[in-house]
């Protein structure tokens, strides 16, 4: 019985803090502006990133078997 309130707990304090960040996250992301900053920096944020996020995922899923 300890292993099951051992992890609602952890399942509750994990979606508390989510509930916390998520929408902090998601204005900041929404408000952020790339102005002023070097093209090299807008050019991995804006593609590089991305592509490597996509290259990542079908990697994660590639690799189940």
């Amino acid at each position: 019985m300890s292993a099951l309130l051992d992890k609602v707990v952890a399942v509750s304090i994990g979606l508390f803090v989510a509930a916390i960040m998520l929408p902090l996250a998601l204005v900041t992301m929404a408000n952020a502006n790339l102005t002023g900053v070097d093209a090299t920096i807008v050019t991995v944020v804006t593609i590089l990133l991305p592509v490597l996020a996509v290259v990542g995922i079908a990697l994660y899923f590639i690799n189940r078997e």
